[in-house]
Parts: C-alpha cells; sequence; structure tokens
C-alpha cells in the first residue's frame, strides 16, 4: 500500500465511520476535536469546530496538523468557510504514523474506562474514560481543572475495563498531556500512557 493510498483510506475510514479527528495550529497551544464533513481533491473539509474566540489565532498559525487516527497530516493552508474549513494536502505535506501498532478509537458511549491510581498519592483510584487504545498504549479524556498528569510519572496499576469486564492490566508511563476541545466546545484534556508491562492474559484490543 503506498503512502498516498494509506492516507486515503484512513480519511475515508473517518469520514464513513464518524471517527473524531483533531486539528491543531502552530498559533495556539490547543487542538480542535472534529469531523471529517467531505473529500475533494487534495483538501479535507472539516466541520469548523474552531470558536470564535481561538479564530484568529488559530488563524495566524504558519502549520497545521491533522490526526487521523494513527496518521497527522501538516499543510501549510487551512481555510476557514463559516460552518466548515478546508485543510489542503499539498505536495509538501508529511504524514507520518505515530504509532507502531493500530489505534482503536472509542466514544464515551462505549464505555471503555481505565481504572487508574492516581501517582500523586499511590492511593486513589481513578477512573477515566478511554480516547483510544492500541497494544502499546491508551489515551484519556479528563476534565479541565483536573490535575492533570505530568510527563515522565509512572502509573502502577493501570485496569482497563469493556462494559465493566475486566479487558487488560498494565504498569504505564504518561507520555504527554494536551489541551483539546471537544465536539461540544467543553475543554479537556488527553493523557497518552504508554504500557510498560501488562497482564499476559491479555488479548488483543477488540
Amino acid at each position: 500500500m503506498t503512502n498516498s493510498t494509506k492516507i486515503q483510506s484512513v480519511l475515508i475510514e473517518c469520514k464513513k465511520s464518524r471517527i473524531p479527528v483533531f486539528i491543531s495550529s502552530t498559533g495556539l497551544d490547543v487542538s480542535f476535536q472534529t469531523g471529517i464533513r467531505d473529500l475533494a481533491d487534495n483538501t479535507i473539509i472539516l466541520e469548523n469546530k474552531v470558536r470564535p474566540e481561538y479564530i484568529t489565532n488559530f488563524a495566524k498559525g504558519k502549520k497545521f496538523f491533522l490526526q487521523c487516527k494513527m496518521l497527522r497530516l501538516e499543510s501549510n493552508v487551512v481555510k476557514p468557510r463559516g460552518t466548515f474549513m478546508a485543510f489542503e494536502i499539498q505536495e509538501n505535506s508529511v504524514a507520518e504514523d505515530t504509532r507502531q501498532s493500530e489505534r482503536f478509537m472509542f466514544t464515551p458511549e462505549e464505555k471503555v474506562i481505565a481504572e487508574i491510581t492516581n501517582p500523586f498519592d499511590e492511593k486513589t483510584i481513578l477512573r477515566r474514560p478511554v480516547m483510544d487504545m492500541s497494544a502499546t498504549g491508551l489515551s484519556l479524556r479528563i476534565n479541565q481543572g483536573t490535575k492533570p498528569f505530568l510527563p515522565g510519572s509512572i502509573i502502577r496499576s493501570v485496569r482497563v475495563t469493556i462494559d465493566g469486564k475486566l479487558w487488560t492490566s498494565a504498569e504505564a508511563e504518561v507520555v504527554y498531556n494536551r489541551k483539546f476541545l471537544d465536539l461540544d466546545g467543553m475543554l479537556r484534556i488527553q493523557v497518552g500512557l504508554k504500557f510498560l508491562s501488562s497482564d499476559s492474559t491479555t488479548g488483543k484490543v477488540r
């Protein structure tokens, strides 16, 4: 599968399955969860989820990035057009696979929950929705105002349940935390965890 074919395949899947994607700009330290409305020649038409108070600094960015599952696309041109925006794929656009293994996305309705031991007191059990997961790690959605996990922190116990049933347990390391506005315009924090060890009984994701 060529690089362009792989990109097209991921974009079509995100559009057909309504999988949320993330757009960001070098003009801001926050990204925006959105959806693909349409695909045209060298252009991705996105729902415009950039709130008015952010649009000026967003547009001032010199580069724009679109995260679609495991692919990250880069462009110099994004054109807001009312309720949607056009992300132009250029010849010098960069596409990279941000994970070594396939990533599965989840919605809150799917009830995929991570039960983690709070790294700050090693006692409190926190329960947070899983945004996505692969064989090598996962990311959590936490509310703005919740003390974010610092990159490099080790979480001794992460238990992932699906519909209340244990799926896997592991020790993990915090690799990033970043702000984003979700589809409802609420400010959240996405925390990325890398598995350091896992339960040998764990099966494949889904």
